[in-house]
């Protein structure tokens, strides 16, 4: 029998077309990224485009050496809802939301790098991920635990055109 993840339902983001996090209210120093006018967001300072992008579809990934996120823009491939218990682990923390007004999924765990050194992370699915659809796919990852908090501040930052 697997784990039962632990599952809250929040208005973690604006639930109209008005960010939660309006220009204004972003963390001071915090730049705004532009994706290709797909979305928006804001990075915290020291955050760096790494240059590693994707042909076949829109990715991207900025990091800090701290911090590491990635995102893919109506990504090809998803997560099978119903496996997300296997992918994550147990204990794993799903939250469902709203990221602009669209229905979201925030997966938070942990796991193991390259090096086995445990990692903390967070994965955002805006979209309706139960049924398999996925306008948005951004994780971030980090060997720091507040890092996750970071994560959710960034999330909370996103705008659709």
């Amino acid at each position: 029998m697997s784990p039962t993840p632990s599952r809250v339902e929040t208005p973690f983001a604006a639930v109209s077309n008005e960010s939660l996090y309006a220009q204004n209210s972003v963390p001071s120093g915090w730049r705004k990224i532009d994706a290709n006018g797909k979305f928006i967001f804001y990075l915290p300072p020291g955050m760096r485009d790494t240059g590693i992008s994707n042909l076949e579809g829109f990715h991207k990934e900025y990091s800090n050496g701290r911090l590491h996120l990635s995102f893919d823009h109506e990504p090809m491939d998803i997560l099978a809802y119903s496996n997300r218990t296997v992918a994550f682990g147990k204990n794993f923390q799903e939250t469902e939301l709203q990221v602009d007004g669209r229905k979201s999924y925030l997966f938070v765990y942990q796991g193991l790098d390259r090096k086995k050194r445990r990692t903390y992370n967070a994965d955002l699915y805006v979209g309706d991920l139960p049924n398999g659809h996925s306008v948005l796919h951004m994780w971030v990852t980090s060997r720091s635990a507040q890092n996750v908090e970071t994560a959710k501040m960034i999330f909370q930052t996103i705008e659709f055109p």
